[in-house]
């Protein structure tokens, strides 16, 4: 069992304090709106400015008491960025529903998971009508997921991706070990520029298509974030624009593609990407799933075969690319495209990429090993075989290490499924829920009555899904194993 010393603990508060001073400025970036709407309006209210000049100061105090633990120059390892990332999560989450508190949106609770849903790039909302919520909070709710979705590539690129495990020797054999950035400061710098090219690009088109220069902005953080906040209700239906939604889709597709790839393809190297054997998956799954759903979308609402198969591929691509956009109701569909919607989401996007899920990376594995079994019983007991993947044979040691984070995240997803059943939703819809907070989806298959009446408990438990799936359950399980372990001990 992991323990967790004292030290650990001073090393992972001393990192802590870098994230808070990051975090506490970015907090001040939406304040340049509420300036702009009160010089438009000709009214500034003290709420609007203590909205987001408070948690910047609160993190920033953080900051500098966090910068003073003295860590005697112990260099940080894994161990300490699991708890330091998980640790981060939950107290940006819990300083960043100041905004929603003061300016009077939302309830504390409801406002605390607006910001674990943002931070966690969900995209599930307890705000039943955006339309009339103030533009700085609606552009501060989209930025929690612009932000959230490259912290996340970076901490999968700089810390989880390390030697040993699956992704770290798939793609060392696929694009070489060298050129894996070994610095952390040349890792973030090129992902914020790979970013912020794409997010731009997407506004620029969205704009064009028609969409409100503001609307555009707010959905390209979402899109590229594999998040899932708009600026109205009815989410990307209220615009019932078939180019709009391919452009989105081209964007949520690109949000779920690994980071890696992403670097070769500015690199010039195109051919990276329909080589790369998580993007074949992930194509052929969509194909299939798409016209699954289409099938049984068209049987039992009728209507059109384009329509059907317009709304099957968004939906397909928004519940594996784990964006929580959609153009229809979801609660009204029937079980078996609901089921593979959320097979899609338990799936999830690439490795290294914004979106959640177990990933497609561990997915081929998994199917690796089921291959390996049937072969092992139909050959010969003198046959050597091998897992492998992408040609390469695996380990032991990370072949178990896949089936035990699978694993895992099956039993949480047990226990969050009954517990949402314990609060009076169904069997399909509690799963669904369930899987779509802890994938970082955000799609909802209940009415809108039975969302927005959802009781404090469930509300509690969606926040500790996003939280946990987000952060891919070890950095979690570190925290908890360590406590368990320290009060045996005691």
């Amino acid at each position: 069992m992991l323990s967790v010393s004292l030290r650990d603990i001073k090393i992972s508060l001393y990192d802590l304090g870098g994230i808070c001073r990051v975090v506490s400025l970015i907090f001040l970036v939406p304040l340049a709106l509420t300036l702009y709407y009160a010089l438009v309006s000709g009214g500034l209210s003290v709420n609007s400015l203590l909205a987001f000049v408070a948690p910047a100061v609160i993190l920033y105090l953080l900051f500098v008491i966090f910068s003073r633990v003295d860590i005697e120059d112990s260099p940080s390892k894994t161990k300490h960025a699991m708890i330091t990332t998980s640790l981060a999560w939950l107290i940006i989450a819990l300083v960043g529903s100041l905004p929603f508190i003061i300016s009077g949106t939302l309830a504390p609770l409801d406002a605390f998971f607006e910001s674990m849903s943002g931070w966690t790039t969900t995209g599930m909302t307890m705000i039943e009508q955006p339309e009339l919520v103030a533009r700085d909070i609606l552009f501060y709710r989209a930025m929690t997921q612009w932000v959230g979705g490259i912290g996340i590539i970076v901490l999968v690129l700089v810390v989880l991706m390390r030697k040993g495990t699956v992704a770290r020797d798939y793609y060392s054999s696929e694009v070489g070990e060298q050129k894996i950035r070994p610095r952390i400061k040349s890792t973030i710098k090129e992902t914020w520029k790979i970013y912020s090219i794409y997010t731009l690009a997407c506004i620029s088109l969205l704009y064009l298509a028609g969409m409100p220069f503001f609307d555009a902005i707010v959905q390209s953080f979402s899109a590229l974030s594999t998040g899932g906040f708009t600026t109205h209700a009815s989410s990307i239906a209220y615009y019932n624009s078939p180019l709009i939604e391919f452009i989105l889709i081209v964007f949520m597709i690109i949000g779920a593609v690994g980071f890696l790839i992403h670097f070769r393809l500015f690199n010039g190297q195109i051919k990276a990407l329909f080589k790369n054997i998580e993007f074949r998956y992930m194509m052929g799954l969509l194909a299939i799933s798409t016209v699954i759903i289409m099938a049984s979308f068209w049987m039992n609402f009728h209507g059109t075969v384009v329509n059907a198969s317009r709304v099957s591929l968004f939906q397909a691509v928004a519940a594996m690319t784990c964006t929580g956009f959609s153009t229809i109701d979801l609660g009204n569909w029937p079980d078996l495209p609901i089921a593979i919607l959320a097979m899609l989401m338990y799936i999830g996007g690439m490795y290294g990429s914004t979106a959640g899920g177990i990933k497609i990376l561990r997915f081929i594995l998994i199917l690796s090993v089921v291959k390996y079994n049937l072969k092992k019983l139909i050959l010969p007991k003198s046959a050597v075989v091998n897992i492998k993947l992408g040609g390469k044979p695996m380990e032991g040691e990370e072949v178990f290490f896949v089936l035990g984070l699978s694993f895992a995240y099956m039993f949480v997803a047990i226990v969050g499924t009954f517990a949402m059943m314990f609060l009076g939703y169904s069997g399909m819809q509690s799963l669904f829920l369930t899987l779509s907070a802890m994938g970082n989806v955000g799609l909802v298959n209940v009415s809108s009555a039975s969302w927005f009446m959802m009781n404090s408990l469930g509300k509690l438990a969606l926040i500790a899904l996003m939280w946990i799936g987000r952060l891919e359950i070890f950095p979690v399980l570190t925290i908890f194993s360590s406590i368990i372990f320290r009060k045996k001990k005691g």
